[in-house]
């Protein structure tokens, strides 16, 4: 029997915890249905003329039990063909291991953890730079602009996506001999001034912290009424532009991790340029354009490659041509390990907030502005 359409399917957050930044993906996979409807669809070699794309989106409520049973449903019930995975690395750990039992390919562009490459899951194709890496991208900037310093605090959450990323920064610490201050604290904690009054009398060279975002927005505002006399400071949620809006003037001089940004320009070989997608979603877009929005749309182009590379959607075919896929987005590199989908292609960037915007700070090969350092806050 033709089809008529190739169907995605979605659980994403629209509401819960996670309602901005899955409505970022959302409108960023919509943006990806509008755009390759506009130029006729997927194209299949079994077929004379190119499919349509439609989408069958579910709210997982950012939570981990209903994104397993609305992932479930999308598999068994919807049938859909290609499965979006939804926002946050814990979310997506869930509804990988369901698509895992049906052996269906999991598209996963906002699940960063490392436990999701590390637990045996074969189906799950990654696009961003692992969680471990994040911080590694800060460490690396700072130690170019101050190899004398030594002493690194780090805050992290206890959270699987928080495990990983300070796992890999202490990895790096070590290799480099620096003095650390690691203090673990539970996601959710209402007064972060425990941790940080410590520093005020004896601070450190450099501060790094990851929890949840509401962890590190408040970690950050309490770090500005504190003011100790840092050489820098790196939070992961000062990537997006929510950390701008509620610390206004005081983001300046944060440091951030961050997988894509919009001014950043690659050699495109597949999908459209960085201009193009910018044009195309903002057009319709509601929310503020982060990574998110971007992520969304490449799940679309990467499973869009691969099932044009094998003719159709049998699941096992698209695994093996994603495994064998080179190619370079609007978004970065992309090339995974075959056997755990894990990323290994795309670069992490560095951004700083710089009177009142986010530039690019490293590598240098992307870099738009110099790094301010020390952060001007604690001067």
């Amino acid at each position: 029997m033709t089809p008529d359409a190739i169907t995605l399917g979605i659980a994403i957050s629209l509401s819960g915890r996670y309602a901005l930044l899955g409505r970022q993906v959302l409108e960023g996979l919509e943006c990806y249905i509008r755009d390759v409807n506009a130029a006729g669809g997927m194209r299949l070699q079994a077929e004379h003329r190119p499919l349509p794309v439609s989408l069958i989106v579910e709210d997982d409520e950012s939570d981990e039990t209903k994104v397993r049973g609305l992932t479930e449903q999308l598999i068994a019930r919807d049938q859909v063909d290609l499965l979006m995975g939804p926002y946050g690395s814990g979310l997506t750990l869930a509804a990988a291991e369901t698509a895992e039992a049906a052996q269906q390919v999991l598209w996963n562009h906002s699940g960063s953890a490392d436990e999701i490459f590390e637990c045996n899951l074969s189906w799950v194709v990654g696009l961003l730079s692992p969680a471990s890496q994040y911080l590694c991208a800060i460490l690396e900037l700072l130690r170019t602009l101050d190899p004398e310093a030594k002493r690194v605090a780090l805050l992290s959450a206890k959270t699987g996506f928080a495990t990983d990323m300070a796992s890999g920064a202490l990895a790096w610490i070590q290799r480099h001999g620096l003095t650390l201050n690691h203090q673990l604290y539970r996601s959710g904690l209402d007064d972060f001034s425990p941790l940080l009054n410590p520093l005020k009398a004896d601070p450190p060279d450099w501060l790094l912290s990851v929890g949840r975002v509401e962890d590190d927005l408040r970690l950050g505002r309490q770090l500005c009424d504190l003011r100790p006399r840092l050489k820098a400071a790196g939070l992961v949620v000062a990537a997006i532009s929510r950390f701008k809006a509620e610390l206004g003037e005081q983001a300046d001089g944060f440091l951030a991790p961050s997988q894509w940004e919009p001014q950043v320009e690659y050699g495109v070989d597949c999908g459209p340029s960085e201009n193009e997608f910018l044009t195309h979603y903002l057009k319709g877009a509601t929310v503020p354009i982060d990574y998110p929005a971007a992520q969304g749309y490449t799940a679309g182009i990467i499973a869009q490659r691969c099932v044009e590379e094998v003719g159709g959607v049998d699941q096992h075919a698209l695994r093996a041509a994603a495994s064998r896929l080179r190619c370079t987005t609007f978004y970065g590199p992309y090339a995974i390990e075959a056997q755990t989908g894990r990323q290994t292609a795309h670069p992490m960037l560095v951004t700083q907030w710089q009177k009142g915007r986010k530039e690019i700070v490293w590598p240098r090969t992307v870099a738009e502005a110099q790094p301010v350092y020390p952060g001007p806050l604690w001067e």
